[in-house]
């Protein structure tokens, strides 16, 4: 059996500031309840002016660009799909202790049953 050995460094960093060390971008968790989503990124060392967030046609996308990135923030985008019951036009953000959280209400739309009739 192989084993792969990991710099205990990057083990610590890692799981201090949860980064996927491979694609350079802050980890992501995804929280559902019965009104929405709620989507935390660690951002340390960041404001809500470092940050560019835009959503467009059920993409969501992140942004953070400075030349150079941060101390502990590299630059990166983040892009994800929102699920149709989202409503785009609802989502909240806010940046506080160094993470960005972005709430994502479900849209309280009710799809009725309706029969089809056929010719």
């Amino acid at each position: 059996m192989i084993t792969l050995f990991k710099d205990p460094f990057f083990q610590a960093f890692d799981k201090m500031f949860e980064f996927e060390r491979e694609l350079n971008v802050p980890k992501t968790k995804v929280n559902k309840d019965e009104t929405g989503y709620v989507v935390t990124i660690p951002v340390p060392g960041l404001t809500k002016s470092d940050l560019k967030i835009t959503t467009k046609d059920g993409i969501l996308k992140i942004t953070f660009e400075k030349e150079g990135g941060s101390t502990f923030v590299p630059n990166f985008t983040k892009t994800y799909t929102l699920p149709d019951e989202v409503n785009e036009n609802q989502i909240e953000g806010k940046v506080e202790n160094g993470v960005l959280e972005l709430t994502l209400p479900i849209s309280k739309k009710k799809t009725l049953e309706k029969l089809i009739s056929l010719n």
